[in-house]
């Protein structure tokens, strides 16, 4: 975030240092102009930052991991993400941590990962049936998972069982 911080001053500094560049050429140019280009630089940049957050963060998976869900969002104080919605969340699945469950070879054992901008990675362990396309949280020892379908069961069966299509 630190870095992020210096990108966005600097890209505000930037957009600044050419508006002076063409005030001296132009000379009918208001000075307020100067500031005025150094925040909407800034501005500039963190939209460009957060546009581009989901297809970076992607790219840096492994090839492995499979994206399962996106979450674009709409904010009010955000008008331009009415026009395209950002995508500040997301749900992936790496196929290579996933290991069939020992005691029923149509249920496999895998890990979710959260990722949301400016937040650390999140996981959540969880079993997935290739039959019924439903999941469940890692049950306590002797217990019985309680299966259910989720937003994006059959995005993760999908991605992870050998039947699927």
């Amino acid at each position: 975030m630190l870095w992020e911080f210096i990108a966005t001053i600097s890209a505000g500094l930037g957009a600044a240092g050419i508006m002076m560049m063409l005030r001296t050429l132009f000379k009918r140019i208001p000075k307020s102009f100067i500031p005025a280009t150094a925040g909407l630089g800034m501005l500039l940049f963190q939209i460009h930052s957060e546009y581009t957050w989901f297809e970076h963060t992607r790219a840096r998976l492994p090839e492995s991991a499979v994206v399962v869900a996106e979450f674009p969002q709409t904010v009010f104080y955000k008008p331009w993400s009415y026009y395209q919605p950002q995508v500040l969340k997301f749900v992936a699945v790496d196929r290579a941590t996933t290991q069939a469950h020992p005691d029923a070879p149509h249920e496999l054992q895998t890990t979710l990962y959260f990722f949301e901008r400016r937040m650390s990675a999140h996981t959540w362990p969880v079993l997935v049936n290739c039959q019924t396309r439903q999941q469940a949280n890692i049950p306590a020892p002797g217990s019985v998972p309680d299966w259910q379908p989720t937003e994006y069961s059959e995005r993760i069966a999908a991605a992870l069982c050998p039947t699927a299509s």
